[in-house]
């Protein structure tokens, strides 16, 4: 397919005609009650879909859906569009025209060219799993409108119009000029096989924004809260279980708790687009939204020189190239700095979005494509392309009016640790092939009696309660971050000899709605070797037995210490390494702290505390608490009820 024939399916949402729909819904139909219910994610399957002439560069998402009682299609997924257009069989039960309304003309690229449809309404929407679509994975009720696919057309006045097979007489005119339909795509439609771009039966438009003159975006219109695409795993083979590549309609805090890079919308000019989805009355936004900070390094002659913008972007997973610029500003920045890009051609360059507050954030993709069209609109707006979905889940929080991204696979699916449960949903380990090269993001509950492992290389944030009961095992190498209300409390044992990070527990941000409350990590039982980075919360012990011969910080990237301490609630506890919190460690009643290695802080004691190592703060003896040890500490109190037997002080810096 030629670059302009093939812009479609690059971007439809830059393309489209914006003179074109003339209605809005009413609101949600009786019996439409899934949306109101729908309070807990869902878990959409969606595809990689490779090129047709090349199986192994996959530059598509696909998503299979039914309308009403029909036969399930694959239709291209794409954030860059805000309409469902669609191939609809004829006479389908309960699929029926908008009075009053006929067929007319869907137009991309320069307008000689696109869907000859006819808008109709239906009220059931039903998602299948691509690779087993025997049942739906869920059917949601509402009234939803589509345009029904009739004909791909073509005027006269299209660059390639004799080069396809067209129909002897117009099927239709826009605004005067005569539509041809395109023969050989029209023998695929009545046959039931894809229309203009196969394998795709039409176009899902999933953006978070809807044309004024549109209808409801499906997606935008199922959910108050938002959505998450994750695009990033299972490119080219199955090795992550569960919903890979996947859609999660509806936010909770854990989802949420799993996205750091939160780019605010910010100030839109609404101008053609609508400020909510018809039937859930979420927040809309615009076609590019936010206010990025990146930058273009292009080679200029010998150099590459690199091109700092600011700036609102779309990302969208119907545009092929990673860069495509279409407005001019842009453009006009790129050539005053010495680089020349021709229309409809493309060239290499390297791209890095910043500005966020966790360095993990900070995306870079060097020797990226960087394409153009002809003819671009006015503005500061870039489209980012479907290779950025291949490597970050991306969120649309509606509610929040936010727009976010992550390198990690998120998913909010529920999954368990039990090896022989036969449900498909068994996670008892994570290596460094799953997820986005090991980056595994759990939102959903890990429950079960087996244990769960992190292997060398891999780095899995969990995000919520989880329930299963079997041990923990940070492998070295590995990484594990408990963030918002993420929790292995149930875990009989956790074992870090890689790292584990603690400091995003709680509400990290407010917009992730976490209680405050939630930021204590709460293990039943710790030992290994590793690092342990605790933010201003406390990690507590409830049943201890093991030793911990790692580290215990709570110091953040700026060197600041966050407050962070430890509780030994229950059992005894043995740390062998040298820890460095500001905060307070505490030893309860009936419990036991003992201490071989290095506390940098104060000390409380109820319970009792052996110290045949250093306590470089002052150590707290309360009523019934107890200390012993051959070790030193700085400084020592002793309250009434308290024992401390006589031990050397030492001289603090």
């Amino acid at each position: 397919m030629d670059r302009q024939t093939a812009s479609f399916f690059r971007s439809p949402c830059l393309q489209m005609s914006l003179r074109f729909f003339g209605f809005v819904f009413l609101g949600i139909a009786s019996g439409g009650t899934a949306l109101a219910q729908a309070i807990e994610p869902i878990s959409i399957p969606l595809k990689h879909v490779p090129d047709k002439d090349d199986a192994s560069d996959f530059n598509a998402l696909g998503i299979m859906i039914a309308v009403n009682d029909s036969k399930p299609k694959l239709y291209q997924f794409d954030t860059g569009s805000d309409w469902f257009l669609a191939q609809i069989d004829i006479g389908v039960a309960g699929v029926e025209p908008f009075p009053g309304k006929k067929p007319e003309l869907y137009s991309y690229g320069d307008g000689t060219y696109g869907y000859w449809m006819q808008k109709v309404q239906f009220g059931h929407l039903s998602y299948y799993d691509p690779e087993n679509p025997s049942h739906p994975v869920a059917t949601l009720s509402g009234r939803y409108a589509a345009g029904q696919i009739l004909d791909w057309v073509f005027s006269k006045n299209h660059y390639g119009f004799e080069d396809h097979k067209m129909s002897d007489r117009p099927v239709g005119y826009d605004d005067g000029t005569p539509l041809y339909a395109e023969m050989d795509v029209r023998r695929r439609i009545r046959n039931g096989g894809p229309s203009d771009h196969p394998p795709f039966a039409g176009t899902f438009g999933a953006g978070n924004f809807v044309e004024t003159e549109g209808a409801a975006a499906a997606l935008g219109s199922q959910t108050k809260t938002g959505y998450v695409i994750s695009a990033n795993a299972n490119i080219g083979d199955t090795v992550t279980p569960g919903c890979a590549p996947c859609l999660t309609l509806n936010l909770t805090p854990s989802v949420r708790s799993q996205f750091t890079a939160l780019m605010p919308w910010g100030r839109l000019e609404y101008g053609d687009y609508q400020r909510q989805f018809d039937q859930s009355r979420a927040n809309a936004s615009t076609m590019h939204e936010g206010n990025y900070n990146y930058t273009i390094s292009v080679k200029v002659g010998k150099k590459k020189r690199a091109v700092d913008f600011k700036g609102p972007i779309l990302f969208d997973t119907g545009t092929t190239e990673f860069i495509f610029i279409g407005e001019d500003n842009v453009l006009k920045k790129l050539r005053a700095r010495g680089f020349k890009l021709d229309e409809y051609n493309d060239g290499s360059a390297d791209f890095k979005l910043f500005g966020f507050a966790d360095k993990l954030d900070e995306v870079e993709h060097d020797d990226v494509t960087i394409y153009r069209q002809a003819d671009e609109d006015e503005g500061n707006g870039l489209t980012i392309g479907i290779p950025f979905f291949q490597s970050n889940s991306l969120m649309y929080d509606l509610e929040n009016k936010t727009t976010a991204y992550s390198p990690y696979f998120v998913t909010a699916e529920d999954f368990t640790t039990d090896a022989a449960d036969k449900s498909g949903k068994n996670l008892s380990r994570v290596d460094s092939g799953m997820g986005s090269s090991g980056w595994l993001g759990l939102a959903g509950n890990l429950s079960g009696g087996g244990s769960f492992a992190v292997l060398k290389g891999a780095n899995v944030r969990m995000t919520a309660p989880n329930s299963y009961t079997g041990s923990t095992y940070i492998a070295a190498e590995s990484f594990l971050h408990l963030a918002g209300p993420g929790s292995i409390e149930h875990s009989s044992r956790i074992t870090v000899d890689g790292a584990l990070y603690a400091d995003e527990k709680g509400a990290y941000p407010t917009i992730w709605g976490v209680p405050p409350s939630l930021k204590d990590v709460i293990f039943r039982d710790l030992d290994g070797k590793g690092d342990i980075y605790l933010g201003s919360g406390n990690l507590v012990l409830t049943a201890a037995k093991g030793r911990f011969d790692g580290s215990i910080v709570d110091i953040d990237d700026a060197g600041r210490s966050l407050g962070g301490g430890l509780v030994v609630a229950g059992g005894k506890l043995t740390i062998g390494g040298d820890t460095d919190y500001s905060g307070l460690t505490e030893v309860a009643a009936g419990a036991e702290l003992r201490v071989t290695g290095t506390l940098t802080g104060d000390v409380s004691v109820f319970g009792k505390l052996t110290l045949d190592g250093k306590v470089q703060g002052t150590v707290t003896v309360n009523n019934g608490g107890t200390v012993i040890g051959g070790g030193e500490l700085g400084a020592v109190k002793i309250q009434p009820g308290g024992y401390a037997a006589q031990m050397k002080t030492i001289a603090v810096d």
